[in-house]
């Protein structure tokens, strides 16, 4: 059986670390009382336990180890770093600064090579930190085949064809906005439930205050989910 004790206490460390940047206490133990987790203390005092055990075990010592930790242990050490320390969006995000998003005054033409080159299928136009359009493949073959191709000149930009960035509402579009606190779990179960949908889910975006008029934070998809 392989001893996952490693891991155990690498998770732990980060536990450790966390609850002492985060939280009003001084030591592990004393968070076994905080009324809050009452429902995990059984969990904190078994870690706490075995993180002591362990750290005072001599690796070092030749032969089989006396102290073997299995794959259950190092679940509970995680179910109790995520009960702690829930798995926020922003952790699976693509950030703001890593977002391609060009403003109302650069070039559509040059944007679409862009896209092309990284199949990506939409694209937010965002102007000082807010998002005030999105333009997809959809928005390019709607804008070809009203206007003729000869629009896609070198020297279109966005601002000039507004009427087909503009926002739309959730329900009718392929995109949506959330905040970050949301988990993982959360927007997981909103793409999810979006499959019933006539116009399913492809991407969230994600805002300061959750709507289309905050500041842009990042943006999730389901792979970034999965």
């Amino acid at each position: 059986m392989e001893n996952k004790a490693g891991q155990f206490l690498e998770r732990y460390r980060e536990i450790e670390e966390w609850v002492l940047n985060n939280l009003n206490v001084s030591e592990m133990k004393d968070l076994e009382q905080v009324p809050q987790y009452k429902n995990l203390r059984s969990n904190l005092a078994f870690c706490r336990m075995l993180r002591n055990l362990l750290s005072h075990y001599d690796w070092s010592k030749a032969g089989n180890d006396m102290i073997i930790v299995t794959d259950q242990a190092v679940r509970q050490v995680n179910n109790l770093y995520y009960a702690l320390n829930p798995m926020t969006l922003m952790r699976v995000a693509i950030r703001a600064g890593q977002i391609f998003a060009p403003s109302p005054e650069d070039f559509v033409l040059a944007a679409v090579k862009v896209m092309q080159r990284n199949d990506y299928s939409y694209i937010p136009i965002v102007e000082n930190h807010r998002i005030v359009g999105v333009f997809s493949t959809k928005t390019l073959m709607k804008l070809v085949a009203e206007n003729g191709s000869a629009i896609l000149s070198e020297t279109l930009k966005f601002r000039d064809i507004t009427n087909y960035t503009r926002l739309q509402e959730e329900s009718v579009s392929h995109y949506g906005f959330i905040n970050p606190n949301m988990t993982v779990e959360d927007v997981s179960l909103k793409f999810q439930r979006s499959r019933t949908r006539k116009v399913r889910l492809d991407m969230l975006f994600i805002t300061d205050n959750g709507h289309s008029d905050g500041l842009l934070q990042g943006m999730v998809t389901p792979v970034n989910i999965l």
